[in-house]
């Protein structure tokens, strides 16, 4: 039977709208940083700001609630990149930004770190912390808040010539003690940016801790030369150590107790969870706050105007919230409820406790920013982060988790395709970066936008990862290449066996330590993937530490822990565990995309593996993701980088 003419184009068209109905939102509607994002509420709870990166040049919006206008906007001038936003009072707000120190050779550049204060009421903004001295990348807002009005407490990075030893000749000392930095402690005048020294710290000074009246209560120090880290406290004119260890780690100073008689700190006393810590000022015996069996304690959220610990946030697969404030408690609960199988994170309240922000996401939901209102039991939108993908339909994330082949339990997440049966799928292996870093069960733009294109998206948590207790994130030290590799691929083989995956579709693709890990899947289990794709990857362990020695020095914190957590670099298994080395075994095509202006893995990783896999007659492409940093940070790059995987994974998975 034929059909006529008429019919065809019918049916044509009906064809036309059905898929155009289906496609998939555009790579843009993932790769923009916010529309609406970082909003906080000044502390008289009328003004909102936040970060708005929808258009060709990003601005500070800040938002009038009695009048319901916009009261001012503040733009970001490129190249700098805004990082943060928090109010010092109701007229006065903050703002980070950091730019790449770009001037210099591309190997050698850092990046800058800068604090603004501007005034709302007149819009003039001006630098915080201004000395005349060499643009340097330190500077930190340790209290927003303080007794003193129009005063905020910084610590910056500063040149003291009494601390450094003179040259003896013409050698010079690379040794940290000798250098003459010291990280010290500043009271800034909001007004004019002009900074006072509080206290002066030395060479090894990691953190501060102050009280209401800014004044220095504590400070932390680690110092590399036999991996020594201290707390020490003010008495007096003197400063007393209360805590000491050494080759254990570092804690994380969290502020001082409510009745400001121990400092409060996140770690662990000894191997298992990290726990919430009360160190007493008087150094008695530390005791613990709280901790659970099962979770570490991976953040802490304290209250805006007294600074001290209100909630914590519980690792695991499933994040988890514990609130000392039981009117805080009562209050996110309530919101929760409002929110049914979506995550609810309530902060930047108001001084009078009648206003607050709440974010509002799930992993398949895109964060939704929210104004509640206590007192008339109110809430209303803000804003969302993604508001290109209202309604779109998203993946569906799993939890699961699976044995390595020592019968560890290894925790993952598997984002499935909108709609799509769990068999024989087209599989992207995403492994995170860090690689002492985790994947959250939250939204994932990457993961999310891979879904939509039709790919099972597999991220384990390998060992190695942070979240899962000491133990756990300790045994990925110097196993690069090894166990932390041999989950992700156990994990891998899992999913075949299970037949989720398409043994023939799959492609590992990742970031940082996740494109290190792409490379050496193809690289040493060459028979496992279809593809790779690493983004800003590592492929050359011993010359990433060389970088790290030249560019950083051999006694940073940088190179202290690289060293720690790859091995040394004339180590023979450290290069044999490069994937530069092993490029005779790949037989799968490899995409490599860097930035110029990354600062933490140098574009010669990328280059360099490019020229070896080049030079043995390897399928790969070189893509330049422009003068941007290892974060990603501009949205015009990160939809580049969408687009050009995009491509890549149809060209070899065929979804």
């Amino acid at each position: 039977m034929r059909l006529s003419t008429q019919v065809l184009l019918l049916l044509c068209g009906a064809y036309c709208q059905a898929t155009a109905a289906a496609a998939p939102p555009a790579a843009e509607a993932f790769g923009m940083i916010g529309q609406t994002a970082q909003v906080v509420l000044s502390p008289d709870g009328n003004t909102l700001a936040w970060l708005d990166d929808s258009g060709p040049q990003s601005r500070v919006v800040v938002f009038d609630l009695a009048t319901h206008k916009i009261r001012r906007t503040v733009q970001i001038d490129p190249p700098l990149k805004l990082r943060s936003l928090e109010w010092a009072d109701s007229e006065t707000l903050l703002y980070e930004v950091s730019y790449t120190n770009s001037a210099l050779h591309e190997e050698s550049r850092f990046e800058v770190f800068r604090f603004f204060a501007v005034d709302i009421g007149s819009g003039h903004a001006h630098p915080m912390l201004t000395m005349g001295q060499p643009a340097v990348s330190g500077e930190a807002l340790i209290s927003p808040r303080v007794n003193k009005p129009k005063t905020v407490i910084m610590s910056t990075l500063d040149y003291s010539a009494a601390m450094a030893r003179p040259r003896l000749g013409s050698h010079f000392s690379l040794r940290r003690r000798d250098s003459g930095w010291v990280y010290s402690l500043y009271q800034v005048d909001t007004r004019t940016g002009n900074g006072a020294v509080v206290e002066q710290g030395t060479q090894f000074t990691a953190d501060w801790v102050v009280d209401r009246d800014g004044k220095a209560v504590a400070r932390s120090e680690w110092d590399p030369d036999g991996n020594v880290y201290r707390i020490l406290v003010k008495r007096g004119l003197g400063w007393y150590e209360i805590f000491h260890r050494e080759n254990r780690g570092t804690l994380s100073l969290c502020g001082l107790s409510e009745d400001g008689s121990a400092i409060v700190a996140l770690g662990s006393l000894e191997e298992g969870h990290p726990k919430l810590l009360a160190l007493p000022l008087d150094g008695s015996r530390p005791r613990v706050l709280l901790e659970d069996p099962d979770r570490d304690v991976v953040a802490v959220m304290r209250d805006r105007f007294r600074g001290t610990p209100v909630c914590v946030r519980l690792g695991g697969l499933e994040p988890r919230y514990h609130c000392f404030d039981p009117q805080v408690d009562e209050r996110t609960q309530a919101i929760a409820r409002s929110f049914p199988g979506r995550r609810v994170v309530l902060y930047s309240e108001s001084q009078d406790g009648q206003r607050a922000i709440a974010y509002v996401d799930s992993p398949s939901l895109p964060a939704t920013y929210y104004l509640v209102d206590f007192k008339t039991h109110r809430s209303d939108i803000v804003g969302e982060e993604y508001p290109k993908l209202a309604g779109a339909e998203l993946g569906d994330v799993r939890i699961l988790t699976y044995k390595a082949r020592d019968g560890t339990t290894i925790p993952a997440y598997l984002t499935l395709p909108p709609g799509a049966a769990e068999k024989d799928l087209p599989l992207v292996v995403l492994p995170h970066g860090g690689p002492e870093d985790r994947n959250e069960y939250a939204f994932d733009w990457w993961a999310q936008f891979l879904a939509t294109r039709g790919y099972a998206v597999f991220q384990p948590q390998f060992r190695g990862s942070t979240g899962f207790g000491d133990l756990f994130r300790l045994a990925g030290r110097k196993q690069w290449g090894g166990i932390m590799q041999d989950d992700v691929t156990d994990g891998v083989r899992s999913l075949i066996e299970q037949g989720v995956a398409d043994a023939r579709r799959i492609c590992i693709v990742g970031l940082s330590y996740g494109g290190y890990a792409a490379l050496a899947g193809v690289a040493f289990t060459p028979d496992l993937y279809a593809c790779a794709v690493s983004v800003i990857g590592v492929s050359n362990l011993p010359e990433l530490g060389a970088y790290g020695k030249e560019h950083w020095g051999d006694e940073s914190s940088q190179v202290g822990y690289w060293r720690d957590d790859i091995g040394s670099p004339l180590d023979p298994r450290v290069a044999a565990s490069s994937p530069v080395n092993a490029v005779a075994h790949i037989n799968a095509p490899i995409m490599l995309m860097y930035s110029s202006d990354d600062t933490v893995v140098p574009p010669s990783q990328s280059r360099d593996m490019a020229r070896a896999l080049q030079r043995s007659g390897k399928r790969s492409v070189l893509v330049s993701l422009g003068h941007d940093d290892h974060w990603l940070s501009r949205s015009s790059t990160r939809v580049k980088m969408l687009k050009e995987l995009d491509r890549f994974l149809a060209a070899n998975l065929n979804p």
